[in-house]
């Protein structure tokens, strides 16, 4: 198999990859990742924290939301995907963005597809209530004033969202 060079030069790597390794970096990272190794527990423990209060917290505000995926057991921690009903997705993004607060009507890796996403719908959901829902992600970042922002928030915005529905 011959590789072609994207980088020429000192020759270094049999000739396919020239240039002196990045020491500093392989050694930050080296060290990232032990933090990280050591952290990992602790991270999740935190993030999870985080995701209970902010389905019980929004829960309070808006009690006919429905939390779409596994238990808290079994759930990614730092994922939230709820349904609002009598709303769309993309009028909930919008009215949240232009409160400061980043969600997704979806996966990355569907972004800016129009269509309810598949996975909620494959896990039972209606194509409706798939336009219905919103996904949260929730880092070690985060804290619980980021939550309570979205909390203060998220009531007018669902109002206003189904306001905005029952006008169509």
């Amino acid at each position: 198999l011959e590789i072609t060079p994207i980088l020429h030069g000192g020759g270094q790597e049999r000739d396919i990859r020239s240039g002196t390794l990045n020491a500093p970096a392989i050694v930050s990272f080296a060290a990232a990742a032990k933090t990280a190794a050591e952290t990992l527990e602790t991270r999740i423990d935190y993030v999870s924290k985080l995701r209970i209060k902010l389905i019980s917290e929004i829960g309070k505000v808006i009690p006919d939301i429905t939390v779409n995926g596994a238990t808290e057991k079994s759930s990614l921690p730092g994922i939230v995907n709820i349904t609002f009903p009598g709303t769309e997705s993309d009028a909930l993004l919008l009215l949240l963005d232009a409160q400061g607060i980043a969600s997704s009507t979806g996966s990355a890796c569907s972004a800016g597809v129009p269509q309810p996403s598949h996975v909620l719908m494959s896990m039972g959901l209606s194509a409706k209530e798939a336009k219905s829902s919103l996904r949260f992600s929730i880092s070690a970042t985060n804290n619980d004033s980021d939550i309570e922002y979205l909390v203060s928030v998220i009531g007018e915005v669902v109002t206003r969202a189904r306001a905005a529905q029952v006008k169509k």
